[in-house]
């Protein structure tokens, strides 16, 4: 089975010692950004094995540092020149962030490479459902549900959302990329779709495997997508006229 990393540098010329070293490692699959947004939009579209964050230290660390608050499982890697500040150290530690020295000789980047791409495929068997590898979470002020919806449906994803706020908890079920079942409170199907894509404040978190036995809405996706963005829409028009 091929091992998949999803590499963010920002160097346009990106062209170094640990990409030549990842290109020789068989099976393994990479792909490459400049920026973390669009690091953050693949993660949450696509599974990876492993993000590779590789820069100066104090901004690489900060990237790194930001991804795993979004992705709790993912395994992690950081490639920078070696810090003296033993407070970098203590935050990789801490965030649970692979570390390694890319000042160092080639053959122990080689060596600590081979052995991080060797690691991916010890994740585990999934237990309940839950694939340990790539559950994600994140907050729905920095994501909207449409979007974060959008690209898990894009990315062929079966699991479950969990949606929590001060308004209550909410759950959306995803198969092979559609949405089976969706309920909030009494409401179920579209409606709670409905609710919940005008949540603007809270958190989200995704398990992957888990599918639901009901099923409560039947239309595609895209077709909810537009209905409800046109009805939140509406209702934000609504908001801005006032009361007559």
């Amino acid at each position: 089975m091929e091992t998949r990393l999803l590499i963010l540098n920002a160097d346009p010329v990106f062209q170094d010692r640990a990409l030549g070293i990842f290109d020789e490692i068989d099976d393994v699959e990479l792909r490459v950004v400049r920026r973390l947004p669009e690091a953050v939009s693949i993660l949450l579209a696509e599974n990876f094995d492993g993000f590779v964050v590789e820069g100066e230290t104090p901004v690489a660390l900060e990237q790194a540092t930001n991804a795993r608050q979004h992705f709790p499982s993912l395994n992690i890697i950081l490639l920078a020149p070696a810090p003296h500040d033993t407070d970098f150290v203590q935050t990789a530690e801490q965030q649970k962030i692979t570390r390694i020295a890319t000042n160092g000789s080639e053959r122990t980047l080689r060596r600590q490479l081979n052995s991080f791409v060797r690691s991916l495929g010890q994740c585990g068997i999934p237990a309940e459902g839950i694939d340990p590898c790539h559950s994600l979470i994140g907050n729905l002020n920095q994501f909207s549900a449409a979007e974060i919806l959008q690209m898990s449906c894009l990315g062929q994803r079966s699991g479950r959302f969990t949606f929590k706020s001060g308004r209550g908890n909410s759950e959306i079920y995803l198969a092979h990329g559609s949405v089976r079942h969706a309920v909030f409170g009494s409401l179920e199907g579209e409606s709670a779709v409905a609710e919940i894509f005008r949540w603007r404040q809270g958190r989200f978190y995704f398990e992957e495997g888990i599918i639901s036995q009901v099923q409560s809405v039947d239309r595609p996706w895209a077709h909810l997508l537009i209905d409800n963005l046109q009805k939140l829409d509406e209702t934000l028009e609504l908001s801005a006229t006032g009361p007559a």
